[in-house]
Order: structure tokens, then sequence, then C-alpha cells
């Protein structure tokens, strides 16, 4: 005998069902709990707990007196799975760093067809101040030059992976500089790299850029395996 689905479930059908149909889209209203529960034959207690689940989930913004509307701020799930992730031990630094290399790797990529000369002085001037600023203003820098190219990439997932991230690369970017510009050496290559980066996105290099996304985080992984 097939398991019946619980009640919460059939909201989340029901959710999948209408986006499907195009009953429901982005911004819309869910319908009142009451309605709800009697067009899915629950209790309203079970209505709520799902509202709850999926605004948990980023997919439902509650509005005291307004209602419960549709959104997709998926950077909430996905910070909240990555801080568990990270506590659990589950992710370090080591791993954050190869998933955020070949991240940044192709948001660059994506971004050398599509950046403009404004967001290319943008970024020359982020990575002039990082190279005479301190080392917190510089940190700070590094997350927005970073953040400034993936928003450039137009690609949806890529931004919000980068916001969902935010605090965890804050932490990381700050360490790792931290440990870095301990070294004279090391901390120019961190800064040459951030300079190449740019510069082949002026120039619309690909082969360039892909050079200089892989040095920058060649420094970084070599102080990683020196530092953890």
């Amino acid at each position: 005998m097939a398991e019946q689905p619980k009640s919460y479930e059939k909201v989340l059908t029901y959710l999948e069902d209408s986006l499907r149909r195009g009953q429901l889209s982005l911004g819309d209203p869910l319908p009142p709990e009451r309605e709800l529960a009697e067009q899915l034959g629950i209790s309203r207690n079970s209505v709520r707990e799902a509202v709850r689940l999926l605004e948990h989930m980023g997919f439902i913004v509650s509005n005291q007196g307004a209602g419960n509307f549709i959104c997709c701020n998926i950077q909430r799930n996905l910070q909240d799975s990555f801080d568990l992730l990270m506590l659990l031990q589950q992710i370090d630094y080591r791993r954050l760093g190869e998933l955020r290399a070949g991240l940044e790797l192709q948001a660059a990529l994506l971004a050398l067809g599509r950046i403009t000369d404004e967001q290319v002085r943008e970024l020359s001037g982020m990575v002039e101040e990082m190279a005479s600023c301190s080392s917190k203003r510089a940190a700070q820098l590094d997350k927005q030059l970073h953040d400034t190219i993936a928003a450039i990439s137009g690609n949806e997932l890529i931004i919000q992976i980068h916001r969902a991230l935010s605090t965890t690369i804050d932490r990381f970017i700050t360490d790792m500089r931290r440990h870095i510009l301990r070294n004279f050496q090391t901390g120019n290559q961190l800064q040459y790299a951030h300079e190449q980066i740019v510069d082949a996105l002026a120039r619309r290099d690909k082969a360039q850029l892909i050079l200089a996304i892989n040095h920058h985080f060649n420094v970084i992984s070599a102080n990683m395996e020196q530092n953890l």
C-alpha cells in the first residue's frame, strides 16, 4: 500500500502544480490559509507548517496583514545549508576554495563578453585602491571585486550562490589575506593576480583571463596548504 503524503506535502504539491500550469507566478499571493485548507482537505495548522517551510526555503515571503507571496530567494536556503555544513565540518576552506575557483572562472568568462568600459573602470578603481589601503579594507575590496564580476556575468545562479556564501567567503578572504600578506612575495602575487584579471577583462582576452584566475587561486591554494 502506497504511503499517504503528509498534509504539508499537499501544499508543496499544490504550489508546484500551480507554478507549472501558470496559475501562480513570482510575486503572486497564495490563497488565504482557510481557502487552501478547504481546497486540499487538510487543517489550517498543516497549511501554516507548509508556509513556514516554504518561507525558510526562500520560496514564500510573509507580509503581516497582507498574506503570503511567491518569491525566489534561494540564497537564504543555500546560506543556511552551507553554514550548517561548515559547522558540521563537512565543508572546510579547502573545499570552499575549490568550489569558489570553479565558480569564479565561469563568472569571469561570462563577464568577458558582457562587461562595459564603465564597469572596467569600476573594477580598475577597486584594484588600484587595494594596492595601498589597509588589510581590512583590501579584504572588503577583494570580495567586492569578485561579487561585481559575478554580477556582470548575468548568471542568476552564480549571483545567488555568491550572495549565499557571502558570510563564509568574507571569513575565507579575510583569513587567507591575513596569512598571505604576512609574506611580501605572496602579497604581491595576489595583487598582481587581481590586476591581471581586470586587465584581461578590459582587453576581452580569454586566454589571459584563464591564466589570471588560475594564478589567483594557485596563490590561495599554496597558502592554504601551509596554514590549514
